[in-house]
């Protein structure tokens, strides 16, 4: 539970020379937390703000269901860079750790992933020297704003405001939103989408348990989130046959444990074009089965150059890489557990899991459910209908921060203090974090982080990359003065792409 500080309802005061709002407590705002409050120089107040009545979970390790297990192993989401065995030793400390090798070639509940999280920050805040402060808020921020110090009295900083009325005055607000539900999709059914037999979060828990058992269900999308809804439903007892549309019908592909390799890429020579990125990985995963290594050896291999890849790439071939090699990049890069692989194949075997290529063109609800037509991919036939009683929208989260209907996000866009990045990844943002308004500067005090921020990195969900990005914008925010957390700069006029 959180347990908010006292405040009034019309303005929580500042309580030192310095203040960092963190708009978010799931991993990326908590680990920043803890981070600031290892890192702050001089007094420091620190703002986490969070809707929920939890601290440190989110939306990804909010789930109660044990089958949803990480999609990393457990070696690598240590909440420190600098400390990668950190989460194995806070595992082998719990009663059930023992299960987890000294390889750490494992994949724990995301439940537990979230309890862990949880101790960092209570860790963090116990250790925390005098002068740093945490100030925990329960509630929901609507809207935000920057005070230049141009009016008389006026001084430097940004004021947000919660859904309660509260405002709080700050020197600097880091965002750490995470994600947002998927938007529905392009076919003309408001009255499908507005009924009970659409559910437009994948994971509304609630929604998701109330489905009759027997009920025919088509899930929109194939990736991860698709196999957590499935897992969902089977762990409930639905017997109902299960449909997985995507336009490629493709499913993430299975972790194996792997050994170290050496990848193509020289810092020096980066590639250039999209089609130099796969020819190039091609090799190195033909080298690697010749040396008797398995492929994904070659793919994690790859993964700590991916930022410096995208930052060489045009915006072009950022765009082409969107358009067309994206959804393979994925299946192969976010991978499945063993033991849930194992549950999606068995349930494929059995016939209760049909997974479809295609793209969806019409739906119109029936007395029965819903009818939704599909046009089948490739070499499969024509089109095809099917009545079911549920639709669950899990094609992905939603990046394009123009459609984002919440508040805080409509007020940033409307003040000109944000933009959606030119490939609808985000906001646009530097490398440091730091918001570019629509004037092209970038701001001193306002900062985006975690998925949100992804534009300048192309990944920037997975805790491998988070944990860095809070540990480097920690050390920012900790030793800035309160006039100026950083430089602002002018970033250039971005180029216009077509999408």
């Amino acid at each position: 539970m959180i347990v908010p500080s006292p405040s009034s309802k019309r303005s929580i005061a500042m309580a030192s020379k310095r203040s960092v709002a963190i708009v978010g407590a799931g991993f990326t705002g908590s680990v920043l937390a803890a981070h600031l409050l290892r890192n702050a120089e001089g007094p420091t107040t620190i703002h986490l703000i969070e809707r929920a009545d939890t601290l440190g979970t989110g939306l990804a390790y909010s789930t109660a269901n044990a089958a949803h297990l990480l999609n990393v192993r457990a070696y690598n989401m240590s909440a420190f860079p600098d400390d990668p065995r950190h989460f194995l030793r806070w595992l082998w400390s719990k009663d059930d750790g023992e299960a987890v090798p000294p390889s750490g070639h494992a994949f724990v509940s995301r439940a537990r992933y979230g309890a862990y999280i949880q101790d960092v920050l209570r860790e963090a805040r116990a250790e925390a020297p005098a002068h740093v402060a945490l100030n925990t808020v329960q509630g929901e921020a609507v809207d935000l704003a920057v005070d230049d110090g141009s009016a008389p009295g006026g001084r430097k900083g940004v004021r947000l405001r919660l859904g309660t009325g509260a405002k709080l005055d700050v020197d600097a607000v880091a965002l750490c939103v995470g994600h947002f539900p998927p938007s529905p999709p392009p076919v003309p059914a408001p009255e499908v989408f507005a009924s009970d037999r659409f559910i437009g979060d994948p994971w509304n828990a609630a929604a998701v348990s109330a489905i009759d058992p027997d009920a025919p269900v088509l899930i929109l999308g194939t990736g991860l989130t698709m196999v957590d809804v499935v897992l969902s439903l089977d762990n409930q007892g639905h017997r109902g046959p299960i449909v997985a549309l995507s336009r490629r019908g493709l499913l993430p592909t299975t972790h194996v444990e792997t050994r170290p390799f050496k990848s193509f890429v020289h810092p020096q020579v980066m590639p250039r074009t999209v089609l130099d990125v796969l020819i190039a990985l091609k090799a190195d995963v033909r080298r690697a089965r010749e040396e008797g290594y398995d492929w994904r050896a070659a793919f994690d291999a790859l993964r700590p150059y991916h930022p410096l890849i995208w930052k060489h790439l045009p915006l072009d071939e950022r765009e082409r890489f969107l358009r067309h090699a994206r959804p393979y990049w994925e299946v192969h890069r976010h991978r499945m557990a063993p033991e849930v692989a194992a549950r999606i194949d068995a349930l494929r075997a059995n016939g209760r899991l049909a997974v479809r290529a295609g793209r969806l063109t019409d739906l119109a609800l029936t007395p029965d459910g819903v009818e939704a037509t599909v046009r089948a991919r490739g070499g499969e036939d024509g089109t095809w209908t099917r009545t079911v009683g549920v639709i669950i929208n899990a094609t992905g989260t939603e990046c394009d921060y123009g459609r984002i209907r919440h508040p805080l996000m409509q007020a940033l866009l409307r003040r000109g203090l944000a933009r959606p990045d030119p490939l609808r990844l985000g906001l646009d943002v530097t490398e440091e974090g730091a918001l570019i308004g629509e004037d092209g500067a970038a701001s001193d005090r306002l900062f985006a982080l975690g998925p949100v921020s992804r534009a300048p990195f192309w990944e920037m969900t997975a805790v491998p990359e988070l944990r860095s990005q809070c540990a480097n914008a920690a050390r920012t925010l900790a030793h800035a003065r309160p006039e100026g957390i950083a430089s602002t700069t002018n970033v250039l006029a971005r180029p216009r792409v077509s999408r």
